[in-house]
C-alpha cells in the first residue's frame, strides 16, 4: 500500500524567507499560484511579513489595496516599512512586488493584549452545521469549505471553513490564516443583488481594497463561519461587509471589501 501525499499546509502556503542583506524584505518560499493569483495569498503573506517585524504584538486590523493582478508562477517579494512602534500600538506598511511592479499595499496595525469591555453583534443561531453540508464552491487544497444554503429573501452568503492539514500552534499564524480566508467570497457577495451579473461573460468584478478587524484570538483548526452581505453598489463599484465566527457564534473578525463592478 503506497502512502498518500500529505495535504498542502497553510504554514507552507504563507511561509516567507528573509532576504539576506535587505532588512525587512521577504520573499515567498515558493512561486505563487499558476494563472490567477488568489488575493488572499497576497493579503496573508503581506500580513505575515508585517508581523515578522512586529514581534509578539498581535495584529488587530489590516487594510489592503489591490493595485495590479498578481503574475502566476512568480515569487512574491514583500518590503516592510516600520511605520511606528508606540507603547501599546504599532503600524507596518507592507508592499507586495513582482516583475510588473507593486501588486498590493497593506497597512497592518498591532496592539498589545489588554482587558476591556466586551460586546458583539450576535450571530444567527439557526445556521446548519458544516458536517451536514456537502463541499462548497470555495473548497480547495488548503481549506475545506461547506456552503450554507441561502435563505429565501436573504442576500447573506455563508460558508464554513477549516484547513485540511492542522495549522501549528502559533496564535499569530492563525490570525494570518483568517486574513487569508477572508478573501473567499466578498466579490461575489457584492454582486449578489444583480442577477444579470451571474457569469463572467456578463460582468467585470475584481477586488479593489480589503479590510479586516480582528476581535479575539482564534483556533483556525476548528470550523469557522464566514458571513458576507452586499451593502451598496453604484458608479462601477460595490461594497460587501461580513463577519467570521466560531462554531458557537463568537465573533472572530469583521471584514469589508470594495470591488470593481461593471456589466459588460
Amino acid at each position: 500500500m503506497s502512502d498518500s501525499p500529505a495535504a498542502p499546509t497553510m504554514a507552507d502556503r504563507l511561509a516567507l524567507v528573509p532576504l539576506p542583506d535587505e532588512p525587512d524584505v521577504f520573499a515567498s518560499r515558493e512561486p505563487c499560484d499558476r494563472g490567477h493569483v488568489f488575493g488572499g495569498l497576497l493579503i496573508g503573506q503581506a500580513a505575515r511579513a508585517a508581523q515578522l517585524t512586529a514581534g509578539d504584538r498581535p495584529m488587530h486590523s489590516l487594510h489592503a489595496s489591490f493595485l495590479v493582478a498578481g503574475r502566476g508562477g512568480e515569487p512574491l517579494r514583500i518590503q516592510v516599512e516600520r511605520t511606528r512602534d508606540g507603547s501599546s500600538f504599532g503600524t507596518r506598511r507592507a508592499t507586495v512586488v513582482q516583475s510588473r511592479g507593486p501588486s498590493l499595499v497593506l497597512t497592518a496595525d498591532f496592539h498589545d493584549t489588554e482587558d476591556g469591555l466586551e460586546y458583539e453583534l450576535p450571530g444567527d443561531p439557526d445556521v446548519p452545521p458544516p458536517d451536514d453540508l456537502p463541499p462548497g464552491r470555495y473548497d480547495n487544497p488548503w481549506f475545506m469549505s461547506r456552503d450554507v444554503p441561502v435563505a429565501e429573501g436573504s442576500m447573506v452568503r455563508r460558508a464554513w471553513f477549516r484547513p485540511h492539514a492542522p495549522v501549528p500552534d502559533d496564535p499569530l499564524l492563525h490570525l494570518q490564516c483568517v486574513a487569508y480566508l477572508s478573501d473567499h467570497g466578498p466579490t461575489r457577495a457584492a454582486r449578489e443583488p444583480h442577477a444579470a451579473l451571474d457569469t463572467d461573460a456578463n460582468r467585470m468584478s475584481v477586488s479593489l481594497d480589503h479590510s479586516v478587524w480582528f476581535h479575539r484570538p482564534v483556533d483556525v483548526n476548528q470550523w469557522l463561519l464566514s458571513e458576507l452581505w452586499p451593502v451598496a453598489t453604484g458608479r462601477g463599484r460595490g461594497l460587501a461587509m461580513g463577519a467570521i465566527r466560531t462554531a458557537d457564534g463568537a465573533l472572530v473578525a469583521s471584514v469589508a471589501q470594495e470591488v470593481l463592478l461593471r456589466s459588460r
